[in-house]
């Protein structure tokens, strides 16, 4: 098996946009990755073209050969930048792909675990609500998810704040959060705050959250990452809370400090900006040296939210991973093999690597290609 082709390609679906990486070889089977969320598409399909000179007419099997020679030191260095990680992962994920399918194993089995046939999943409420944060509407997603039977819900309710105003009014916020919590157990329900908050601010609002309501499952994203002084000072003066971060990581070297810094109490790397499976494998097997939860950020299309599983079948603390809640309908009609989400769980096939595949005229319909600097309606050719 040799590849021959590295694709760029935009699905612009009526709901979402998802950003995929295809390798072509030629035998006929595929390497799918998925980059979606990159802020910059253009870019990382720029880099993609960069890589091919790298890629094509290797075997998958000289993952590490292909993925040195991109990395390679060169100064000024380009592996702290976005677009650069982003694309490096998405090419990640496709030749993990077709190394699994080469041998004919899921991913998973790859990876060493062959003893799971499932993982758990937690609802984002997000995606699916992010041009209506209505109270009323997310109220009714949470119950819906948890009545499907996940694990716990995430809501997104602080849009309003952000840390240029300290007199943010948090009236709205605690009505979402309210309507959430009709149908779940304040314990299982995690909060997202998108960095929006400053140390004193998010004091604040975790002093009403927790007398209003009690203590949520996780806290999610509170302040800019970098801040360590300002989350160390809410740590200790709310011991009680769980804290999630980790999702922007772009390296390994970046989410090693994360861990390091003590201050989170769940690691949520994504396999699609911090270099992919690759890392996010390593990662995992940190965390679970040291009995640290892993789950993994993805509120993604069908592509990353596969990778995504089977790299979960990795973590040994039983943590369950997100998944974008009616983001897009139908959407396990999109693939073949399909995906299949059942009682809350991701419930793995036998087909071989990530076990699912944009539908051919899935990709006619709704893709476009990136090439030459411009992009083009997708082809197979």
């Amino acid at each position: 098996m040799k590849i021959i082709d590295v694709k760029a390609v935009r699905l612009k679906l009526k709901t979402d946009e998802w950003d995929l990486v295809i390798l072509e070889t030629d035998c006929g089977i595929r390497g799918w990755g998925e980059v979606t969320g990159s802020l910059d598409f253009s870019g990382v399909a720029s880099c993609i073209e960069g890589f091919k000179e790298y890629v094509i007419g290797n075997s998958p099997d000289n993952i590490a050969d292909i993925l040195f020679k991109i990395r390679k030191w060169e100064y000024p260095s380009k592996l702290g930048m976005r677009c650069f990680s982003t694309a490096l992962s998405g090419l990640d994920q496709a030749l993990w792909d077709l190394f699994a399918k080469k041998y004919d194993v899921p991913l998973h089995v790859l990876y060493g675990n062959s003893s799971v046939s499932s993982i758990a999943l937690y609802a984002n409420l997000n995606k699916a609500l992010r041009n209506n944060r209505d109270p009323e509407l997310m109220g009714e997603h949470a119950r819906l998810a948890y009545e499907a039977g996940y694990q716990m819900v995430k809501c997104t309710p602080f849009d309003e704040i952000n840390p240029s105003n300290p007199y943010f009014n948090i009236d709205l916020p605690l009505q979402r959060i309210k309507n959430v919590l009709k149908s779940i157990p304040v314990e299982k329900c995690a909060l997202d705050c998108h960095q929006r908050f400053s140390r004193e601010s998010l004091a604040k609002m975790l002093k009403t959250v927790l007398d209003k309501f009690g203590i949520p499952f996780w806290v999610e994203d509170t302040v800019p990452i970098d801040d360590y002084q300002a989350q160390r000072m809410v740590v200790e003066r709310f011991p009680e809370v769980r804290f999630a971060a980790g999702e922007d990581a772009l390296s390994f070297s970046k989410i090693k400090e994360i861990i390091d810094s003590g201050l989170y109490d769940v690691i949520m790397p994504d396999v699609k900006y911090i270099g992919g499976p690759s890392v996010v494998k390593t990662t995992i097997e940190v965390c679970n040296h040291c009995f640290k939860p892993v789950s993994l950020h993805n509120p993604n299309g069908l592509v990353a939210t596969a990778h995504s599983a089977h790299l979960s079948a990795l973590g040994m603390t039983g943590i369950p991973m997100e998944y974008p809640f009616m983001a897009v309908k139908d959407r396990a009609a999109l693939a073949c093999p399909t995906e299949t989400i059942a009682d809350g769980r991701y419930i793995f096939n036998d087909s071989p690597g990530i076990g699912v595949e944009i539908k051919e005229d899935v990709l006619k319909e709704f893709g476009k290609e990136f090439c030459l600097g411009g992009w083009k309606k997708y082809s197979k050719e």
